[in-house]
């Protein structure tokens, strides 16, 4: 029988911050994107994972850029989240209770990462945060910045201690830590990026962390609606094609960059007035790199949507 989750099946799309030169928010940039992913057709949207510099800003940044967001996300027929990334679990919580009194009632918390935590430390962080909200729900972003990753049996124990930690968030493409957390905490609604949505499509009910639903909308919806169906010749087809683009867009780039430097270009190709800078001191694409993946974009995918 299917396992009933504790999450719907969605698909994800994940908000970028852009900075002006002077690195302060781009207000009307910032909302218009926002209200674009709605037009879209996503109802169930985030900020501030790794790719929105979720890390980067401070508390004063964090209220700003979560007001402008819940006006425009809180409404019925919408699930908005919040990412909370920070080495003091005391200051995850104040963001969170400060994100709640707006309305945010989905969260998306990664573990403390200036050391890795053991068993029982991960147990008491997520009761501790995820129980002082029991009207909240709480997705988990694992990641291998937290220097441990939770396979399938860990979040059992968890889950079983824990009933509003709903989701996950992983980013592997590796089929078997798929398997393994669909087979082991399969009641959780894993969110997988496109490198493991597939995969975990063939195994249950799983959900889609979408990375380029800028670049590709209506294909990143037809990769969504295929793993529903179990359209394999669809699913499989489109799961080449993805895993393919940031080899042809980024080869020429011959450093490793954070998150958001790739995700920020993605927007910054289908509209130049959305800039693709991230938060100092980290470094993004150069005016020259950029201007390679655009043409590399312009000969291999303008023409796809």
């Amino acid at each position: 029988m299917p396992t009933q989750t504790r999450y719907p099946r969605a698909n994800l799309a994940a908000c970028m911050l852009p900075w002006t030169d002077q690195f302060s928010l781009d207000t009307a940039m910032f909302e218009q994107h926002v209200q674009e992913a709605i037009d879209g057709g996503y109802k169930h949207l985030y900020l501030m994972g790794t790719a929105g510099e979720g890390y980067a800003i401070t508390d004063s940044q964090f209220r700003d850029i979560v007001s402008r967001f819940a006006r425009l996300t809180v409404k019925p027929g919408y699930d908005p989240q919040i990412g909370v990334i920070s080495l003091s679990m005391g200051q995850m919580i104040e963001r969170i209770a400060w994100a709640r009194d707006q309305g945010i009632r989905m969260f998306q918390i990664s573990l403390p990462s200036w050391g890795a935590l053991d068993a029982q430390e991960i147990l008491t962080f997520f009761k501790t945060v995820c129980g002082r909200f029991p009207d909240c729900r709480f997705l988990h972003y694992n990641l291998p910045r937290a220097k441990h990753i939770i396979n399938g049996r860990e979040y059992r124990r968890i889950m079983d201690e824990v009933p509003n930690l709903v989701a996950t968030k992983n980013s592997t493409s590796d089929y078997a830590r798929v398997a393994d957390l669909m087979k082991h905490s399969g009641e959780l609604q894993h969110f997988f990026l496109e490198g493991g949505f597939a995969f975990g499509s063939l195994l249950g009910e799983c959900s889609l962390l979408c990375s380029y639903d800028a670049l590709f909308p209506k294909t990143t919806w037809e990769f969504f609606a295929a793993g529903g169906k179990r359209d394999l010749e669809t699913l499989f087809r489109i799961h080449v094609f993805l895993n393919e683009v940031d080899k042809v867009l980024f080869g020429h780039c011959a450093r490793p960059m954070i998150d958001g430097s790739y995700d920020k270009t993605f927007l910054w190709l289908r509209n130049p007035r959305f800039s693709n800078r991230v938060l100092p001191p980290y470094q993004g694409l150069t005016a020259e790199e950029s201007a390679k993946c655009r043409e590399l974009f312009e000969r291999h995918y303008a023409h796809i949507q």
